[in-house]
């Protein structure tokens, strides 16, 4: 079968292998080679952008993309992401040959359409094939070798000055021998439509590719880390089997709430999924090279390597960082040595604060001594421990709980508190966690409290004192 691509054409279906159309008159092998055996897009769903079909050359099936838009700026745009993808040379993005770009003109039609051949991809697109299992997500282990894949395709293309911009599962495909593919790429067709949307006065929707889209690509101001915050939401998806709409978002960071229940990732991958789709394009990675030194410390084969390491942050929500170990070619750092460091700088400011605590000890007994009789003893010391005790109690709370996230010691030794989500504490949970302080610290002969508490349980696998494990909060190093 042929199939007519007159926009204009009542019956583009051909039986057999006609050179022209039955209906309309045009011709069916275009450029002398193409022909099209079938349309791919939904009839359903026209795209102000163009429809997409499969062509037949030589015995050898391609797709052909035609644009319906005649603006000239849309030409403008379609020729240039022509002209960028034949520079392109990745297996994840679709080749174009040097010749792939052509018009065409319909019979009785007064301007060409043009066109665009590229290779066609055998496999499914990651929305269809997340459909066949169910929507069961999918293992860490895939989430990591697919998001580098994606990444070092990313870094291919941010490499030519040219970002994606439609990044979303239903565009990635999966080849049958398991390499992902990114297809459409939309700058054009996004940038046309916003062009086209604005000049004729119309709310830009097209443009939108709801649960994908980042905020700043909504108000028309997309930037290379647009495809980051995309790609960030397609792994949600992925990894949750549900669409990243489903979810609620933090009504004061505007960060997704996705993480609850999630049990078959790791923290690091979490928040590095976190720290894509972060909701300014600034709290980003820098770039794509960023993220892929990120994946050599979560990827499996990274992490059973003995390589020497490089210590880097990860940021994470609420403005504290995941300190994670990257395999460089330099320095011989342990994660132990780490481990220690981070026990000084903690050790450290609990000294800090007990002498802040002492301060107020200073102050309740200046206070007792100016409002209390010399002889009523009783009171005197109900208001010096009570005044002490209530002091230090808010001075822990209110500073960890706010958005310094730490004590005066802390911010002095550059290290925060957190929940373990890397998400600021609520005051009740900053007030058990000091409660649990003084547990451990004084209702214990003092030092055998310390001990139990915070000195060995930190030189465990898990580097946490018992207090924060209670408590669900963990400290670490502040984000640059």
């Amino acid at each position: 079968m042929s199939y007519c691509i007159n926009p204009h054409c009542q019956k583009p279906q051909n039986s057999g292998n006609p050179l022209f159309c039955q209906t309309c008159g045009s011709d069916l092998l275009l450029d002398g080679c193409y022909r099209v055996t079938r349309m791919l897009s939904d009839p359903n769903r026209p795209s102000g952008f163009g429809t997409i079909y499969e062509v037949d050359d030589s015995g050898t099936l391609k797709i052909l993309k035609v644009l319906h838009n005649t603006h000239p700026k849309a030409i403008e745009l379609f020729r240039q992401e022509t002209e960028v993808l034949k520079q392109l040379n990745h297996p994840g993005i679709p080749k174009v040959d040097s010749d792939g770009y052509f018009t065409f003109l319909p019979r009785d039609n007064q301007k060409p359409l043009h066109c665009l051949v590229m290779e066609k991809i055998e496999g499914m697109n990651l929305e269809e094939y997340l459909s066949q299992r169910n929507y069961q997500p999918i293992s860490e282990r895939a989430a990591v070798r697919w998001l580098k894949q994606i990444a070092e395709i990313l870094h291919e293309v941010h490499q030519k000055q040219y970002f994606h911009r439609d990044i979303k599962p239903s565009n990635i495909m999966l080849r049958l021998d398991g390499q992902l593919t990114l297809i459409d790429f939309g700058t054009a067709r996004e940038v046309t439509q916003t062009y086209m949307h604005k000049v004729a006065g119309q709310q830009v929707t097209g443009i939108i590719s709801t649960g994908y889209t980042p905020p700043e690509q909504m108000k028309g101001k997309a930037v290379p880390e647009s495809d980051f915050f995309a790609l960030g939401r397609t792994f949600v998806y992925l990894l949750t089997g549900k669409c990243p709409d489903d979810f609620a978002e933090n009504r004061r960071t505007g960060e997704l709430i996705w993480r609850d229940g999630v049990t078959n990732i790791s923290q690091r991958l979490a928040n590095l999924i976190d720290y894509l789709m972060a909701p300014f394009p600034g709290n980003r990675p820098k770039d794509t090279q960023e993220i892929l030194e990120l994946l050599a410390v979560i990827e499996p084969t990274a992490r059973a390597t003995k390589q020497p390491v490089q210590n880097i942050q990860v940021p994470v929500s609420g403005g504290s960082s995941q300190q994670v170990a990257v395999v460089s070619g330099g320095g011989s750092q342990k994660e132990s040595s780490l481990a220690f460091g981070l026990f000084w700088r903690r050790f450290l400011a609990f000294i800090i604060d007990l002498l802040v605590s002492f301060i107020f000890l200073g102050i309740s007994i200046i206070v007792a001594l100016n409002i209390v009789n010399e002889d009523d003893y009783g009171l005197a010391n109900v208001v010096i421990i009570g005044g002490w005790i209530i002091s230090t109690w808010l001075y822990f709370a209110l500073l960890e709980s706010s958005t310094k996230q730490a004590t005066l010691g802390k911010m002095a030794l550059n290290i925060v508190v957190t929940d373990m989500k890397g998400n600021n504490i609520s005051f009740f949970r900053a007030s058990w966690r000091y409660l649990l302080i003084v547990f451990f610290s004084y209702f214990y002969i003092f030092f055998v409290g310390m001990l139990v508490d915070f000195i060995v349980p930190f030189f465990l696998k898990k580097n946490r004192s018992v207090h924060e494990m209670m408590s669900g909060t963990v400290i670490k190093k502040r984000s640059p």
